[in-house]
C-alpha cells in the first residue's frame, strides 16, 4: 500500500502543506522542519505519486516529438 503525504505529514508534526512545501523546495520553511519531513519520507519510504502530480500541475513530464516539426 502507498505511502501517503498525510501519514508523512503526521509522523514529522507538520500540515500537509508544509510536506509540499519542502517537497516542491520552496523557501522559508524553518531547517527542523525540513529536517522533521524529510526523516518522515526516509522512513515511510513515502515516493510523489507522478499520476497525482501530473492531474495537480496538468502536467505530464513527456516530450515528444512532433511529426510536423523539422
Amino acid at each position: 500500500m502507498r505511502v501517503t503525504m498525510r501519514e508523512v505529514a503526521d509522523r514529522a508534526g507538520v500540515s500537509i502543506k508544509t510536506v509540499s512545501r519542502v517537497v516542491n523546495g520552496e523557501p522559508h520553511i524553518r531547517p527542523e522542519k525540513v529536517r522533521r519531513v524529510h526523516a518522515a519520507i526516509d522512513e515511510l519510504g513515502w515516493v510523489p505519486h507522478r499520476a497525482a502530480r501530473a492531474l495537480r500541475t496538468g502536467q505530464v513530464g513527456v516530450v515528444s516529438r512532433c511529426s510536423w516539426s523539422a
